[in-house]
C-alpha cells in the first residue's frame, strides 16, 4: 500500500528560497524590480514566516518592526494562505511562528514586543481572515474608509493585537 505524505513546514524564509518566493508576486506588482525593491529587506531581515507543502511555496507572512523597537510595535504587512489550502490551520501557524519570530527579534534590541498591528478589508471576501485575526487576539480599533486611501477593494480594518502576560509566552 502507497501512502502520499504531505510535509507541512512553517520557517523563515531564507535567501535560498527568494525565487520561489518573488515569483509569487509577480503577478501582482508592476515588475519584477518593484516585487524585489519592496521585499529584498524582509528577506535579508528575516521579516517573512512561509508555508511550504511538499516544496511549493503555500503561504506568506511579512512582518516588520514599527517605529523605533523600543516602542514594541510590530505590523503585519502581508498574508495569504492558498485559496485550496485555507480551512487547514496553516494561517494560525504562520501567524504564531511569526509573533515567535517578532518576539526574539525585539528581544535581541533589549525591547519588548508589545503590540502587532495589520490591515484587512472590510469586504466579505476578507471575512475567513477576519475571523482567524479574532480567534488570535486581534481587535478591530478602526475603519478607514475607501475613499481616505482610494482602496478598490472597499473599507480597511486596522486591527491590534495587544501582547499581554498570556500571549508573552509565545
Amino acid at each position: 500500500m502507497v501512502t502520499n505524505l504531505v510535509e507541512l513546514q512553517i520557517s523563515v524564509l531564507t535567501p535560498k528560497h527568494r525565487t520561489e518566493f518573488l515569483k509569487a508576486y509577480e503577478r501582482v506588482y508592476s515588475s519584477r524590480e518593484e516585487v524585489e525593491t519592496f521585499y529584498d529587506r524582509f528577506i535579508q531581515n528575516g521579516w517573512i514566516s512561509d508555508a511550504w507543502k511538499n516544496r511549493e511555496l503555500i503561504g506568506v507572512l511579512t512582518w516588520a518592526p514599527r517605529e523605533a523597537v523600543k516602542h514594541g510595535l510590530a505590523e503585519i504587512v502581508d498574508f495569504w494562505v492558498k485559496a485550496e489550502e485555507q480551512g487547514k490551520g496553516i494561517g494560525g501557524k504562520l501567524i504564531d511562528h511569526a509573533l515567535l519570530q517578532m518576539k526574539r527579534y525585539y528581544e535581541r534590541f533589549g525591547a519588548t514586543l508589545n503590540k502587532v498591528m495589520l490591515f484587512t478589508g472590510n469586504a466579505d471576501r476578507f471575512l475567513a481572515a477576519r475571523h482567524l485575526y479574532e480567534k488570535k487576539g486581534f481587535r478591530v480599533v478602526a475603519t478607514i474608509p475607501k475613499d481616505a486611501l482610494d482602496n478598490p477593494y472597499g473599507d480597511d480594518l486596522l486591527c491590534v493585537l495587544q501582547i499581554t502576560p498570556k500571549n508573552k509566552a509565545l
